[in-house]
């Protein structure tokens, strides 16, 4: 739930591997009771809402194009955004990477045209990799999730449920983990000793 203008909540619910939420306004306001907590299901009971309708937004899975392994690439042209790569909306880090993209481009464009297009794509991705890393690593959290999920990925995973919970109470923890989620730093920023010793050993 996101507060805006006019004393306006927007809200969005998200589902995942068939348990997703309905297009119509009962059956979002029931798919909202039937959640842990009961906050987003009380805003939406108690407050007049502006529409009806319930516009959904269906994604298939995060998708990542390569571009950097070409040998060849059109002159003055480059590829940016979801194009280059689209992750699972639910974890809000597109418009995020898509910033960095234009960071990257920024970069590139200091020197000259020739080869733009492949300094700009080496650039944006290793940029991306971080992004790329924490939404796939995320998606393999659930036991329906195919493809790899190596010992590295489940462990992080396991400290990462840990960090969530504790964020819960501590505002530090909180703001820790807001700021590698909206990619202003690393994941690495999340096992720094004053963090860890938060995860592991929370007070009270």
């Amino acid at each position: 739930m996101i507060p805006i203008e006019n004393d306006q909540w927007v809200v969005t619910l998200f589902g995942l591997h068939g348990d997703h939420p309905p297009g119509t306004a009962d059956g979002l306001q029931a798919f909202a009771e039937s959640l842990p907590t009961p906050a987003i299901a009380s805003v939406l009971d108690s407050q007049s809402w502006v529409s009806e309708t319930v516009d959904q937004y269906p994604f298939a899975a995060s998708l990542r194009r390569r571009y950097e392994t070409l040998d060849r690439f059109p002159d003055g042209l480059v590829v940016t955004g979801d194009a280059i790569a689209s992750f699972n909306p639910i974890y809000g880090q597109g418009i995020s990477a898509a910033a960095l993209d234009a960071l990257c481009l920024h970069h590139a464009l200091a020197g000259d045209q020739d080869g733009l297009a492949g300094r700009f794509f080496d650039r944006a991705a290793e940029s991306l990799d971080t992004a790329w890393t924490m939404a796939v690593g995320a998606d393999a959290a659930y036991p329906q999730t195919d493809g790899p999920n190596p010992l590295s990925t489940r462990l992080f995973n396991w400290y990462l449920s840990r960090l969530i919970r504790a964020a819960h109470t501590d505002g530090r923890l909180s703001q820790e983990f807001n700021r590698v989620l909206q990619l202003e730093r690393p994941p690495t920023a999340l096992l720094r000793p004053s963090v860890l010793r938060r995860v592991l050993f929370p007070s009270g």
